[in-house]
Formats: C-alpha cells, structure tokens, sequence
C-alpha cells in the first residue's frame, strides 16, 4: 500500500460523510488528533452539496495514523464515517 507523504504531511480519505458536510466540520473533527494542515471536501459542481469523501493533511504520520484508528467507523450524524490512508491507483 502507497501512502501518500509529500512536504505538507500525509493524506487521509475519508467517505460516506453527508451532503452537509463541510471543511469547517471536518476540520474539528480531525483537528483532536494532532496537527492538520488541510481540509478538502469535494462538492458537487452544479449543487455544491458534499459528494461524500474528502482529504485531510496531517503533518504526522503517528498522530495521522491514531486519527484513522479513531475515526474509522465512527458515527457522523446517520452515517458511519470510514477513513483510511489515501492511497494511489495503480494504471494499467
């Protein structure tokens, strides 16, 4: 598995979060576990409503790790939040 570690720390995804969620919301939520340089929520272009998944940077790798072990499978309003590393797709 490839984990994502460029200068700004290491990428988190995270999915199935509601149609509400925002970066401000996320950021609390992952803000706990240690030091989280960004917060990106992809929204859909014409509603602008939260497709679902998202990324975090964390600046490091333990406190991102302890993040995903905390998090992963955690209730978010109706929904059961999973995280994990981003990882890269493989091309064939």
């Amino acid at each position: 598995m490839s984990q994502e570690t460029a200068s700004s720390g290491w990428c988190i995804f995270f999915y199935n979060v509601g149609q509400e969620a925002d970066e401000w919301i996320l950021w609390q939520m992952f803000d706990p576990f240690g030091t989280v340089n960004n917060v990106k929520v992809i929204h859909h272009f014409n509603t602008n409503k939260c497709k679902g998944f998202g990324f975090v940077t964390m600046t490091n790798y333990e406190e991102a790790a302890m993040t995903i072990a905390s998090l992963n499978d955690y209730r978010l309003g109706d929904k059961i939040l999973q995280v994990s590393f981003k990882t890269n797709k493989s091309h064939k």
